[in-house]
């Protein structure tokens, strides 16, 4: 009797105990996996997908918005640069009808359209713009704006003007928001209609995706995102541009976005609704343009070989926005795709929370997700330009009090120009490197890297501001003193 007792036991044990990994089915894997992802991150919310043949196959959510609620599979998120496949879809809808032609300069739609370099704007096509060939830099202060605008798209294009091009078009691949932001306008020209309502009706609200989010007003109902200060996750203030939804500022809950997915990963029909021929949706996701490492760009959509080893191709994009990031990975060869939504962005811990989507999509491929890349490079750079500020500041600081108790003594009037120019030199070089040269190199301003990475951002802020500062008061102690130094001294 004990023994069969004592076997019971053992059978229920064995029953609840969990099983190997190998044991469980790819979508408990991805769970578990997103789930890992989201504490090694610390993100406050996730929402994703699987996608099969037949649509959207399971949804998960966990961890809560920014109000303090609960994440669902009905709570919108802002999606970022998944905004860009979304407009190559719209614009490839206006190239099946005959309305565009992928090869014609984009000045045929958009007459006013032009750079500093005319010649080059006039060479710009609408597949240049769609592959990210165009020459147009990421840096043109027309994207990531939030006031509101009558005619936000044509106003971005009148400021282009002013824009000189990086590359001549087609020459290399060159990632522009402002690309897209383009081709939002052009929509608008071609079909007389805002964007958004275009959009709308040609590729929304065929494919269901009914809690997209378009517009400013409708993204005052999206809960607020979060930001990476100095590794910790903190509220992000709420921003919507209103040319946004063409190029990176569109939103929508994961089942929307599932939708969308399952659309391409089916050829651009979804529950018997045709919204592209199969061949457009193909020459969509076929990579022309070397992008770097495994990638090529295609038409609105990343054609990758990350995945090759087991058997599929892999066709992605990324977005991030102020407060949220999010991804689809499609797997064609194996008919599966994942979407991936969460409320927290920073835009050097972007590789992290890509890993997610990536390491998910290697799941259902059946594989094994890669190890995230971490962060250290940009802790260690947070930390020298902590230095640099402080010791600026202390800098300023003491010159500040020497300001108000100089120094006793005679200093001969070239050596008080010698440190004063000295000083101030060091201290306007510090001025330019903090302010400007240091967010160039991101190809940015220093007001989208506070938007993008709210520490580095403040913290170049405040370096520049220390050293202005500290230019200034050197100055002032320098003529202080020369007044002091007697004439006849050399």
């Amino acid at each position: 009797m004990r023994t069969r007792a004592a076997a019971l036991v053992l059978l229920l044990i064995a029953a609840l105990a969990p099983l190997p990994a190998q044991a469980r089915s790819a979508t408990q894997q991805v769970d578990a996996y997103l789930r890992e992802r989201a504490r090694a991150t610390d993100t406050p919310g996730l929402a994703y997908a699987i996608v099969g043949p037949r649509g959207t196959e399971r949804t998960g959510a966990f961890g809560h918005d920014g109000a303090g609620r609960p994440v669902t599979a009905r709570t919108p998120f802002l999606w970022g640069s998944i905004a860009k496949p979304v407009t190559a879809t719209a614009v490839m809808t206006l190239v099946e009808s005959g309305a565009v032609d992928l090869d014609e300069p984009v000045r045929t739609y958009l007459p006013r359209f032009t750079l500093a370099d005319p010649g080059a704007a006039a060479r710009i096509t609408v597949r240049h713009l769609l592959r990210q060939t165009s020459g147009i830099p990421e840096h043109t202060g027309v994207t990531d704006r939030f006031g509101e605008d009558g005619d936000p798209y044509g106003r971005a294009v009148a400021d282009l003007a002013d824009t000189g091009p990086q590359a001549a078009p087609g020459e290399r691949h060159g990632y522009s928001s402002a690309n897209y932001l383009l081709l939002g306008a052009l929509v608008e020209a071609v079909t007389g209609r805002p964007y958004e309502a275009y959009l709308r009706d040609r590729v929304l609200d065929p494919l269901g995706m009914r809690g997209a989010v378009t517009t400013p007003r409708e993204a005052e109902a999206v809960p607020g995102g979060h930001s990476y200060v100095f590794g910790q996750v903190v509220a992000a203030d709420r921003h919507y541009d209103p040319a946004g939804a063409a190029y990176g500022y569109l939103g929508g809950t994961v089942r929307d976005l599932a939708r969308f997915a399952a659309a391409h990963l089916g050829g651009g029909t979804l529950d018997g609704v045709r919204v592209l021929a199969p061949g457009s949706v193909a020459r969509m996701h076929r990579g022309t343009a070397d992008s770097g490492g495994t990638q090529r760009y295609g038409l609105g959509w990343r054609d990758d070989s990350r995945n090759d080893d087991l058997g599929t191709r892999t066709v992605w994009h990324t977005g991030g926005a102020p407060g949220f990031h999010a991804m689809v990975a499609l797997l064609p060869d194996a008919d599966r795709a994942v979407v991936v939504v969460q409320n927290v962005y920073g835009y050097f811990q972007a590789g992290d929370l890509n890993a997610a989507g990536f390491g998910a999509a290697r799941i259902l491929a059946g594989g094994d997700p890669e190890q995230p890349p971490g962060d250290a490079p940009y802790t260690a750079f947070l930390a020298a330009l902590a230095a640099v500020l402080t010791l600026t500041t202390a800098a300023t600081a003491w010159t500040a009090f020497r300001l108000v108790r100089p120094v006793t003594g005679r200093r001969t009037r070239r050596r008080v120009l010698a440190a004063t120019g000295a000083w101030t030199l060091a201290a306007l070089t510090a001025a330019a490197l903090a302010g400007i040269a240091a967010p160039r190199s991101f190809g940015v301003d220093l007001r989208l890297i506070r938007l993008f990475a709210p520490d580095l951002g403040w913290l170049l802020t405040l370096t520049a501001l220390a050293a202005c500062a500290l230019a200034v008061l050197r100055l002032a102690a320098g003529a202080l003193a020369l007044r002091r130094t007697g004439r006849g001294d050399r």
